[in-house]
């Protein structure tokens, strides 16, 4: 048989061989996934779980990490940011808060499904055996959003997003982070944080944290990115966006790199003023360490903008943003730089323990900026007759009066204890409070306070912080 021959048998012999096969294969019925019945999935819930904002957050997950990148053209904004959590249960569904628009998102690098209610992004991630749920607890996940929207276009009461000219801060409490980024927007869940914000060459971009880089855009030009890193764990509502004309002054101070930004928008001797307060800061914070023990960040600075925001300042982590009418006062300069412990570092666990945030926070800046027995006085005795300022409780304020009473009975309330305890027990037990990190609650501080001295303060703190009535002045309530 000659080669040519073979050649074509062979090639006949496959042909049949090959037809056969694809018969076969024809013949069996296709295979398909099955999709897993949603009674069957493991969802995250939709809420952390905060009496006074049931909204707020995600359940199912902790966040370690979020990497944000933005570009900013004039109000509006174009981001992607990248999530890494924990989770803490099975995940098939998880969600997010983000009040600007959303567009796509992926988990781990796969497409998943987003659907947006509000500010909320539920994620659903596809199984990829029906037997196991899409994330495993304990599993280390990413998902990556994008979105776009402007800021100044959201109803957010109280407001968080301001402009003033070609000038935009975003920045508040307690909602402000996802008027810019997504994130479980909740103190519980505290996280280190990454900001790239991409903006024309003649703008500033500032924001928490350490200044990276600023450096020339490779793609676009004209335009730059600058990148600001928060190192230690902290929460989403002590972040903050200002974009605009600012005027920079950075260094070392105390072996801390330091950036202070006050807008261009101010008049120049404001300006002035604005940085030789701002300046005060190493020794304010040299100052709390007396008192709160070692700094918790490895920056600081601050920020004094030209917008009229409704509060004096804001305990943005590093560098607290600032009211310009506020500009010179030593008790806020030393109430905001206060929070990078109480508030940023010790967080916490429900908004209702706003306590421990904002009662020893003003108490740190009656011991560094006042006189606190003066003070206590001008409310405690000053106070008497107005029924209505010992209401509602402490411990219990609602969420339409978390930020009223905290300020003034708060720390009167902190000055109380001090009385009962004694300098030395109330002392100790203010830094050893001040140097842990990770959510608390107000009830945990109630029996730490208990613990650092024989005293029974139960029936001080039932008197203190569960009354709606001023308390009787005795020794017990630490009414000298």
């Amino acid at each position: 048989m000659s080669r040519a021959v073979r050649f074509w048998l062979t090639l006949s012999a496959v042909a049949v061989v090959l037809a056969l096969v694809l018969a076969l294969l024809a013949s069996r019925p296709a295979e398909s996934v099955t999709p897993v019945p949603p009674a069957e999935q493991t969802w995250g819930t939709a809420g952390i779980g905060d009496p006074d904002f049931p909204d707020a957050g995600g359940g199912g997950y902790d966040v370690q990490n979020y990497d944000v990148s933005v570009r900013v053209d004039g109000t509006r904004l174009t981001g992607r940011t990248t999530i890494t959590a924990i989770a803490t249960q099975n995940l098939d569904r998880f969600h997010l808060d983000l009040a600007l628009g959303a567009s796509a998102v992926s988990v781990n690098g796969a497409s998943a499904t987003l659907q947006q209610t509000g500010d909320d992004l539920g994620v659903s991630v596809v199984r990829t055996d029906p037997a196991t749920p899409a994330i495993m607890a304990g599993a280390t996940f990413t998902a990556t959003v994008d979105y776009a929207g402007s800021p100044l276009d959201l109803a957010i009461r109280p407001p968080s997003a301001y402009s003033s000219g070609d000038e935009l801060v975003i920045a508040g409490e307690p909602t402000s982070a996802t008027l810019w980024y997504p994130a479980n927007d909740h103190p519980r869940d505290a996280a280190t944080m990454r900001f790239s914000v991409n903006v024309p060459t003649n703008v500033e971009a500032i924001c928490a944290g350490r200044l990276i880089s600023h450096t020339a855009d490779p793609v676009a030009t004209g335009r730059t990115r600058w990148v600001w890193l928060v190192d230690a764990p902290t929460v989403t509502y002590a972040t903050f966006l200002g974009v605009g004309q600012f005027r920079l002054e950075q260094g070392t101070a105390k072996g801390r790199p330091f950036v202070y930004a006050v807008s261009e928008r101010l008049p120049k001797a404001d300006q002035n003023a604005a940085l030789a307060w701002l300046r005060g800061t190493p020794a304010a914070v040299e100052k709390l360490e007396r008192y709160l023990g070692p700094y918790p960040f490895s920056g600081i600075g601050g920020l004094v903008a030209d917008v009229r925001f409704y509060w004096g300042g804001l305990e943005v982590a590093m560098r607290p943003v600032y009211n310009k009418r506020g500009v010179g006062s030593e008790s806020l300069l030393f109430h905001e730089l206060a929070h990078m412990w109480l508030g940023d570092t010790v967080t916490l666990t429900e908004w209702n323990d706003i306590f421990i945030n904002e009662a020893l926070a003003s108490y740190a800046a009656w011991l560094t900026a006042d006189d606190p027995a003066r003070n206590f006085s001008v409310v405690y005795r000053g106070m008497a007759e107005q029924q209505e300022f010992w209401a509602p409780s402490l411990s219990n304020p609602g969420a339409d009066h978390l930020f009223e009473r905290v300020y003034d009975r708060g720390p009167t309330a902190v000055q109380a204890v001090r009385v009962r305890m004694g300098d030395e027990a109330f002392f100790s037990m203010l830094k050893a409070w001040a140097q842990q990190s990770g959510s608390r609650s107000l009830e945990q501080f109630r029996q730490h306070a208990d613990a650092a001295t024989p005293e029974d303060l139960t029936g001080f703190f039932t008197a203190w912080l569960d009354g709606t009535t001023r308390p009787e002045a005795t020794k017990d309530n630490g009414v000298a």
